[in-house]
């Protein structure tokens, strides 16, 4: 991280009152554009939330899923949160890009392909959420449409008895139940190999590296 990145640019003040008291029965979901869930983790933390970033990617050239936004979102963080004394006892409010796939883009040969999915070991298992006081989760996102990848984290705490809802950021009050049908054992294997196979994995195993040219594929 450069020195001009450790100062960060300021992080947007945004308003938090959809969010449920922090009384240890609630874990949030934030999965906004860019540095959108960062902005509201900071907000959250002043009310008593743990934030939790969920950025399982890593920046390059020609970046896929732009990243400064973020990484500068992050170094801003860093100030703020140590100004706060959280509880131990916090409530988790995980935060997650929503264009971590940015399906609609083309990637090329030399692209750094950063784009990145959660799984289910991600997050913490219903078991221990319920051992902890969670009740219900709420998820904050532009549309109430899933993901398959979140899919695959929220049914499992759907079969276990933890409620779900959906936070409309247009409707700046009002926490909608949300039902998650879960994918067959069949759709969700062809969803994790299509996609892992779609993706870049750089020498340490995680996400992000460059799309090599296909034409210097192979031998010969």
């Amino acid at each position: 991280m450069t020195a001009d990145r450790a100062i960060g640019a300021p992080l947007p003040s945004v308003s938090v009152n959809w969010a449920p008291p922090p009384d240890g029965t609630t874990a949030l979901i934030i999965n906004l554009p860019g540095a959108g869930a960062i902005a509201v983790g900071i907000a959250l933390a002043a009310i008593g939330y743990q934030p939790v970033p969920l950025y399982n990617a890593c920046d390059g050239p020609n970046a896929i899923v732009l990243m400064d936004d973020i990484l500068d979102g992050l170094a801003s963080a860093i100030p703020l949160l140590q100004q706060l004394s959280l509880s131990d006892h916090a409530p988790p409010a995980f935060l997650l890009d929503a264009n971590r796939m940015c399906d609609t883009a083309v990637a090329q040969p030399g692209d750094f392909d950063n784009r990145w999915l959660v799984f289910a070991q991600d997050f913490p298992s219903a078991n221990l959420l319920r051992s902890k006081g969670i009740q219900r989760v709420v998820l904050r996102q532009n549309q109430r449409k899933l993901d398959l990848d979140l899919i695959q984290v929220l049914y499992p705490w759907q079969q276990a008895g933890i409620s779900l809802f959906w936070q409309d950021p247009l409707n700046p009050v009002s926490l909608l139940p949300l039902a998650v049908q879960g994918p067959s054992w069949l759709q969700a294997l062809w969803y994790r190999a299509t996609r892992l196979m779609s993706l870049q994995r750089n020498s340490a195993g995680g996400f992000g590296s460059v799309i090599p040219d296909s034409i210097n594929r192979g031998g010969g």
